[in-house]
């Protein structure tokens, strides 16, 4: 009775997820207004086509603010040992003029030892070795293909193409995307977080001291007097994510790192009473009063943020700054490199080999095969079920993934049935030697793909584009045939097969 009652509870609830995963999947085959689901599984550039962004990266505009840092460092040092200078930047060099002889080698040095520095008449010019120059160039476009990666694909299932073209240029391939404003939105953005104290001192414009100060807006015009000295910088945050607060505000609430989140406790402790600004971009996000010390590293920025507003910055945030400015130079739409005919091709194909499979499965195991062909087609459908749920992009190498597992997941049925055989002969009942037989081959079940899992993972963390798509419908197709193998094809035996009739 405790058995039959187990089996109905398992029917109902594999039944249940059988017509969600129907409910969820047929979209993407079958427009309908019964279907309320949006989600579906994208196709790639080489099936759909989609757009192409061309990007150049604002090197100058890089050098320019890291000598600029350079330079205030230097002056600084300099006034401290009572020598008036005239310090100045532009993209190339930083320019010192002293009042008298000194020799700031040592210095240089001490700031940056990739610096050097060439002195014509009485003007001393700082740039960087031209070996170091390259490397920073290279660190910077690593660092922009990184970030833009992150901003467009953040679970890594789109499959978009980012890649370096010449010198400091990206080119950016994203599937099935119709319009590029938001992706140029995204990325019009370096995403560089401060945070900073006011300078409350300034009442009007004119009282500004702006070696001290700088004089920015928010969204709405409103002007504040921010203090230039960061406070704590963007690149502290360890993560970001969309909140709704008191009368459903959306806000965007984020978590510092522990170093900073002590910095951040010490400046809320001594400021009590003070605005504090939140600078994005040079524009001022929120500058709320300091209430209160705030001691577990966190906060929330609001700014009257649409969902789509916030969402957008909480990317921004988890991806990390740009170190440089992107410009588009070139955008372009992509036609699909195979076309209809290949996507027909491929499905052709995979009914094919499901169909092969299933009549060789069947020819093999009888009546065990027929019920595990049925488990091969739910296997299927709840790969395109996750897929769908994940807005995953398919390609080529993603349909061969799919076709892989379907192999895989007969073979996890050929195990089992063949344990099933052994049991049998050895003179054991059809009852006990079916569940002995499940039972002893999930071991090696699970050895054999968790190792296959582990490929998988290694391909996903270090490859890219198709090779990761590969990775993520592997590993997919892998979970699911071993869900629909053991407990499917299991759940079936149990309600339609007579032991009594059973042969193998």
């Amino acid at each position: 009775m405790k058995r039959s009652y187990s089996l109905v509870i398992k029917s109902v609830l594999i039944l249940l997820l059988l017509l969600i995963s129907l409910y969820v999947v047929l979209p993407n085959f079958v427009d309908s207004k019964l279907f309320v689901s949006k989600k579906r599984i994208n196709l790639g550039l080489d099936l759909k086509g989609g757009a192409s962004l061309l990007l150049d990266v604002d090197l100058d505009f890089y050098f320019k603010e890291k000598l600029g840092i350079i330079a205030n460092e230097l002056q600084g040092v300099l006034l401290a040992k009572n020598i008036k200078c005239k310090v100045q930047n532009d993209s190339e060099f930083v320019i010192v003029i002293l009042d008298r002889d000194y020799d700031i080698t040592k210095l240089i040095n001490q700031i940056d030892q990739a610096l050097e520095l060439h002195k014509i008449d009485s003007k001393i010019l700082i740039t960087y070795k031209p070996h170091s120059k390259n490397s920073l160039i290279d660190s910077v476009i690593k660092n922009s293909i990184y970030n833009v990666h992150r901003r467009m694909d953040e679970l890594g299932t789109k499959e978009v193409s980012v890649q370096k073209q010449g010198q400091n240029k990206i080119l950016i391939q994203m599937p099935g995307a119709e319009s590029t404003e938001q992706v140029k939105s995204l990325l019009g953005k370096t995403a560089k977080l401060s945070f900073h104290l006011l300078d409350e001192r300034a009442k009007r414009i004119q009282d500004i001291d702006h070696e001290t100060t700088v004089l920015l807006q928010d969204a709405f015009g409103n002007f504040y007097h921010v203090l230039r000295k960061t406070e704590i910088g963007g690149d502290a945050l360890i993560n970001a994510s969309v909140r709704f607060g008191n009368l459903n505000e959306i806000g965007v609430h984020f978590k510092f790192n522990k170093i900073a989140s002590e910095k951040f406790a010490k400046i809320t402790r001594e400021n009590v009473g003070r605005p504090f600004a939140i600078v994005l971009d040079n524009t001022v996000l929120t500058a709320p009063i300091i209430r209160e010390p705030m001691i577990n590293g966190e906060g929330q920025i609001s700014g009257h943020f649409t969902e789509k507003q916030a969402n957008e910055l909480a990317v921004l945030l988890r991806s990390g700054a740009l170190l440089a400015p992107l410009k588009v130079v070139e955008e372009k739409n992509i036609g699909p490199s195979l076309g209809k005919q290949s996507i027909q091709a491929g499905e052709i194909a995979s009914v094919i080999s499901i169909i092969a499979v299933s009549l060789f499965i069947i020819i093999t195991y009888g009546k065990l095969g027929v019920l595990a062909s049925i488990g091969l087609l739910f296997n299927v459908v709840l790969i395109l079920l996750i897929l769908t749920l994940l807005e995953s992009t398919l390609t080529l190498p993603g349909i061969t993934g799919i076709a892989l597992t379907v192999g895989m997941a007969v073979d996890a049925n050929v195990l089992i049935f063949e344990r099933i055989r052994e049991e049998i002969k050895s003179g054991k009942r059809v009852i006990r030697a079916i569940e002995e037989g499940f039972r002893n081959a999930v071991r090696t079940i699970l050895d054999s793909n968790i190792t296959t899992l582990i490929a998988a993972g290694i391909m996903f963390v270090i490859g890219s584009g198709a090779i990761r798509g590969f990775s993520v419908t592997l590993s997919i197709g892998i979970i699911c045939s071993m869900f629909s193998a053991i407990t499917v094809t299991k759940l079936l035996i149990d309600l339609f097969i007579d032991p009594q009739k059973l042969t193998l």
